[in-house]
């Protein structure tokens, strides 16, 4: 028979004792009561309780002090608490350790029975290598994610919904990054603490991968409580996930000086979209991304789409196109069961290349990274299907710098130019003859590419103003000269 567990409850009021007492009891509770806070920490030390509820205005020891007098007695560390009071703390409550007065004591209850449920939890995570799992109806993720936090655990924390796969990673207590669908990072996990049904496990490790997230745990679920708040006041007033959205008038006609996040909209809105792939797209949360879409149709620049959602798009490559870049990526290297290719981006202004990053998240497949590099890095992954997957990397247009492209650019399948850039020429020049790349370039014109590797047989693509389908082109095997 499991022990008794006990409640402390500590209230200058001895009204708010004999009211609540009763209940708690017939619960199976042991109930203990102190008027003040200096005999509640007489209790919590020779009585160990398994949870305290304190009022805030309890004498002679107030809550914060009471408080970290516990948590520095190894004896009484780990003790629950939740304080009470009559003022409104929703930071405090979201995070299950307020409770406002008066009680009503379903509340009450409800939120004991939650405190406990977490505190089973944290025990069968507690020791080393235990895995968990279970349904987020009985432990919440916002108390999942405080009890892995609390045990420094490392490793990953997986939440099946209908067939939606989600991932949070954790490294020593801290929530280092967040995967659902094709969203990731912080935009992830604020969308995933919004769950409220599906079975999730945790299973130790210590590589965890890539660091996109670095607030703490705390920090983070109290934004994405708050965003939450803020989507559901919005929902009413947006398209529904599966409508479609469209510019209502032509890009030109938007003015200038838009929010960055509006902007990447403005981009993504290159033609009928589902809404809900817009708001998956944008780099930035879905409450940012939902504003800035609701701000363009009460403004009128963007429009609901009559007729429903536009068809699924096809695939990137043809069977045959995905064939070659394999084949391509293979060449002289293995990647193990994915196949993992590059393909270089340089040339163009910040402009152009934030412009082309936009075009890149239209294209089915490409993720970017929550912080794109300022010098050297990765932009972005697509995943192409069938164990294929290709990186885009930046490559920085400052020639001090370009002694490092060839090993930076070691296997990459091909190089995307982006106009206009500074020193076009020896930048194409160096790509496609020294480093031996097939190049696809993107600019106003193809008059604007230099005509002698205009005319390189093989040399090039020209891909017209649209990075992402000079990127299609390069991925499908530059080489065969095509003007889009």
């Amino acid at each position: 028979m499991p022990p008794v567990r006990k409640i402390l409850v500590a209230d200058p009021d001895p009204a708010v004792v004999r009211a609540l007492a009763p209940a708690l009891r017939q619960r199976g509770y042991q109930v203990h009561a102190a008027r003040d806070g200096s005999r509640a920490l007489q209790i919590a030390i020779l009585r160990f309780p398994d949870l305290i509820l304190f009022d805030e205005r309890c004498p002679l020891l107030d809550a914060r002090t009471f408080v970290r007098i516990l948590r520095t007695n190894p004896r009484t560390e780990r003790i629950p608490v939740i304080l009470t009071g009559e003022a409104v703390e929703p930071d405090r409550a979201r995070l299950g350790t307020w409770l406002k007065k008066p009680f009503n004591h379903d509340e009450v209850l409800a939120r004991i029975e939650q405190v406990f449920r977490r505190v089973d939890a944290s025990r069968a995570v507690s020791g080393d290598g235990r895995d968990i799992e279970g349904n987020l109806a009985q432990i919440p993720l916002v108390d999942l994610l405080q009890i892995l936090s609390v045990n420094k655990k490392s490793g990953r924390l997986t939440v099946e919904r209908e067939g939606e796969h989600a991932e949070i990673a954790l490294r020593d207590g801290r929530v280092t990054d967040a995967t659902v669908g094709v969203v990731t990072g912080e935009k992830a996990l604020f969308r995933l603490l919004t769950r409220r049904e599906g079975q999730f496990a945790f299973v130790p490790g210590q590589d965890v991968g890539a660091e996109r997230i670095e607030r703490k745990v705390e920090e983070l679920v109290l934004e994405g409580l708050r965003q939450a708040d803020e989507v559901a006041r919005l929902l009413p007033h947006l398209p529904a996930a599966t409508d479609a959205i469209e510019l209502a008038v032509h890009p030109s006609e938007i003015p200038l000086g838009l929010h960055p996040v509006t902007e990447e909209v403005v981009a993504l809105l290159d033609g009928p979209r589902r809404f809900q792939d817009v708001v998956d797209r944008c780099r930035a949360s879905d409450l940012e991304a939902m504003r800035a879409a609701l701000a363009l149709l009460e403004h009128g620049y963007a429009r609901r789409r009559e007729g429903g959602a536009p068809a699924p798009r096809g695939e990137l490559l043809a069977a045959h196109e995905l064939h070659g870049l394999r084949a391509r990526i293979a060449r002289g290297r293995s990647s193990g069961p994915q196949t993992v290719g590059k393909i270089v981006v340089a040339g163009g202004g910040p402009l152009a290349r934030r412009a082309a990053l936009a075009r890149f998240q239209t294209v089915p497949g490409f993720r970017p990274e929550a912080a794109p590099p300022s010098v050297f890095g990765t932009l972005g992954r697509l995943t192409l299907g069938d164990g294929v997957r290709v990186d885009l990397a930046e490559l920085p247009g400052d020639r001090a710098q370009r002694p490092l492209w060839r090993p930076f650019a070691s296997g990459a399948v091909g190089a995307l130019v982006l106009l206009p850039a500074d020193d076009a020429e020896p930048l194409l020049d160096e790509l496609a003859k020294v480093l031996r790349l097939p190049v696809v370039v993107c600019g106003p014109s193809e008059a604007s590419v230099p005509a002698a590797l205009r005319e390189a047989p093989g040399g090039f693509v020209f891909g017209g103003s649209d990075a992402a389908e000079g990127l299609r082109a390069l991925l499908a095997g530059a080489g065969v000269r095509q003007v889009y």
